[in-house]
């Protein structure tokens, strides 16, 4: 592939999957852990969790939003046509970042917080996703205190 060719596709590419032109302004999260309630009130290992283990996610972390994912899609989405995420708190040096997701017409939610306010470069999360999943791990993102 030429010079061209190859410039094109990573343009492409950093398009497709960010909205926004900034990579910094993202969240790559590695999930190390997921959950599902049991018929007993407690957390135990979800049965899809080989689907989900050790892949990773993309936040925008302006937005909110799920931009994309090496695990199932559709399980992780807290967004579509009629619905985005409202973020609560865009985290700093003091405080999580958080957002929610409301789908009124089915009456699903899906929330996430990633504790940015931790020390350290991997900032540990839990995502409670729409279907019920708990997933837990940690993101890596920039250092912005805003």
């Amino acid at each position: 592939m030429n010079r061209c060719g190859v410039i094109s596709r990573l343009f492409l590419s950093s398009f497709v999957l960010s909205p926004t032109p900034a990579i910094a302004a993202q969240y790559v999260c590695t999930v190390n852990s997921v959950l599902g309630l049991t018929d007993s009130g407690q957390y135990a290992t979800h049965e899809w969790e080989n689907f989900y283990l050790e892949r990773q996610f993309v936040v925008d972390r302006d937005q909110g939003k799920v931009i994309s994912t090496t695990a199932l899609k559709a399980r992780l989405k807290n967004f579509d046509a009629n619905n985005s995420p409202k973020v609560l708190s865009h985290g700093d040096k003091n405080h999580p970042f958080k957002s929610i997701s409301i789908f009124e017409n089915t009456g699903e939610f899906a929330v996430l917080q990633i504790n940015e306010n931790f020390a350290g470069d991997a900032k540990p999360f839990y995502y409670q996703t729409y279907i019920g999943m708990l997933l837990a791990g940690t993101c890596i993102g920039d250092d912005r205190h805003d």
